[in-house]
């Protein structure tokens, strides 16, 4: 999936065969042609809503900001989940995994073999952490001294170089080769600084040379109420850094020093209007940048210098992007369609984008794999507010739909790094209508589902009332860890998912999982480990080996650890 760059106001009993849509058409719509059930709560014990609002709205236009008319009525915005990510999760980096401890305003080095672990001072209240590419080091982000601190541990104890910003920021984001960091407020509360959209550009490598204060951060304006913050790498190196207000683009060049003075550009109206449910979403080398507008059918494409308006047959309420930029897909909830835009070529020409009709409803939402595979590209979409309980896989450039009943209703879709498998997060619906009991039962229930890219297969799991909170793929994406917590029953536990058999299997943690992520491979070590952070006073980490269900634990950051 392109990478979603974060927009802070907003992741079977049996099995099931798919059924086939092969109509296909261009800039339209074309007839659906799909075999058996579907449509908003079509599937049996469904149960959910189509969603509320006014009635008799002719178009989205006549619906509030975010809001789509679907079938005479304005339906709400989809609930787009991100289980798989965190607000400041530990982070791994190729030989160690660093965990933030807030209130001991430290951030611990832990070793996932050994599980020796280094507490390391930082700034009081650090908030937001990053790992600095292809190296053992990490950027901390500290709000009550309004601080930077670089942690590298090529040698240990770890070294640690503190840089005093000039005003608190919430967010830090860090370039490709991490040579600059941006550090800017959070956009979901006002500055404590009184001062809108100003922003800290940070860079690293005069840090790491001992340079002054005032020679490595520089202040710069970038607009009322920032949300985004891209940079552009060309060549391996990071040449510019655009800042996304809530009007305006702001970018600035960073081949020169000092960077050079911006160059603005003013957003359309339809995607600074209403940014509550606004979207952008950037390759990793930000070279393609796609806004998704809330308010007209159309997106915005930034290449870095200019903006261009793509028109749209309806408005999109999701939009991924392939990491590599050469396509881009959208949900068309309205029209029960997706678009397919190859890249860069639909931009300048949108005549060339495709519509494919998908279902008469049940699409609100996308998940793409990371890449291309020999037989094409797919894609995933599902509707978290329609009250359809099935996943549907379109296949590009063919347009066929795969329609896949999952038995419960859809929160999140997330495709496996080999795309071999989907894991599909479910809710649970306590106002079922299903007479079956059984039905019933598994409606109420909390789960989630394992679908099979290749054969369509769906494995659903029950968990009870146990809810799936976080999740994490092994790095090869063989195996998956999703965690489980109910905190009223204190039941906290990890289901390692063999994707290759579709089988779980229950490990216990110790206290509440928290954030889940993956550890990278390591010579001579089998490469299906993720850690997962829990609940504790001191601070604990659970390392855990999924193919072989071992749990290793480590507690107490600042007491220099105990390994259980």
């Amino acid at each position: 999936m392109g990478r979603r760059l974060a927009v802070p106001f907003i992741t079977l009993l049996g099995c099931s065969g798919p059924s086939f849509d092969l109509g296909r058409g261009a800039t339209g719509t074309v007839p659906n042609g799909e075999n058996g059930p579907g449509g908003f709560g079509a599937d049996a014990g469904a149960g959910g809503s189509g969603g509320s609002g006014a009635a008799g709205c002719r178009t989205s236009a006549e619906c509030q900001g975010g809001f789509t008319c679907d079938t005479g009525r304005c339906v709400p915005p989809e609930i787009e989940q991100t289980r798989g990510l965190g607000d400041a999760p530990p982070i791994a980096t190729p030989r160690y995994v660093y965990a933030l401890n807030p209130t001991a305003a430290s951030v611990a080095r832990i070793d996932p073999v050994t599980l020796s672990i280094e507490a390391i001072a930082v700034g009081p209240r650090p908030l937001a952490l990053v790992a600095l590419p292809g190296e053992d080091a990490a950027l901390v982000l500290s709000f009550d001294d309004a601080s930077l601190s670089l942690i590298e541990s090529r040698a240990l104890p770890s070294k640690v170089t503190r840089v005093a910003l000039q005003r608190q920021y919430g967010r830090l984001t860090l370039s490709a080769d991490g040579r600059f960091a941006v550090a800017w407020p959070d956009p979901t509360t006002a500055p404590p600084s009184g001062a809108e959209g100003v922003f800290a550009l940070i860079e690293l490598e005069r840090l790491r040379a001992g340079a002054r204060a005032a020679e490595v951060v520089s202040e710069r304006a970038g607009g009322f109420r920032i949300t985004d913050v891209v940079f552009r790498t060309e060549g391996a190196r990071t040449t510019r850094v655009s800042v996304f207000a809530k009007a305006t683009i702001s970018t600035f060049d960073l081949t020169t020093q000092p960077p050079g003075p911006p160059v603005r550009l003013t957003l359309p109206p339809s995607v600074s209007s209403e940014i509550g449910s606004r979207e952008v979403v950037a390759t990793r080398d930000g070279r393609v940048v796609l806004l998704r507008s809330t308010v007209a059918p159309e997106l915005a494409a930034f290449d870095g210098t200019a903006l261009t308006t793509v028109p749209l047959s309806e408005i999109a309420t999701d939009l991924d992007l392939l990491p590599d930029g050469t396509a881009a897909v959208a949900a068309l909830r309205s029209a029960g369609s997706v678009a397919y835009l190859e890249l860069p070529r639909d931009l300048s020409a949108p005549s060339g984008i495709e519509v494919f009709r998908v279902a008469d409803g049940g699409v609100g939402q996308v998940a793409l794999p990371e890449a291309r595979g020999d037989a094409g590209l797919f894609a995933f979409v599902w509707s978290s507010v329609s009250g359809d309980e099935s996943v549907r896989r379109v296949d590009f450039p063919s347009g066929r739909v795969a329609r896949y009943p999952v038995e419960k209703l859809v929160d999140e879709v997330a495709v496996s790094p080999d795309s071999r498998a989907a894991l599909v997060i479910h809710r649970p619906n306590p106002a079922t209508t299903a007479t079956d009991p059984y039905e019933a039962a598994v409606d109420r229930d909390e789960g989630f589902s394992v679908l099979d890219v290749q054969t369509g297969f769906v494995q659903l799991q029950r968990t009870g009332t146990t809810r799936p909170t976080r999740f994490a793929f092994s790095p090869r994406g063989a195996f998956a860890g999703v965690a489980l917590r109910n905190d009223a029953q204190r039941r906290f536990q990890l289901q390692a998912v063999n994707l290759t058999s579709l089988v779980s299997t229950t490990l216990q943690l110790a206290s509440t999982p928290l954030f889940l992520g993956t550890v990278p491979e390591a010579p001579g070590v089998t490469p299906h480990r993720i850690f997962v952070s829990q609940q504790h006073p001191g601070g604990r980490i659970s390392v855990i080996q999924l193919d072989t269900g071992q749990v290793r634990t480590v507690t107490g950051f600042t007491l220099n650890g105990e390994i259980q």
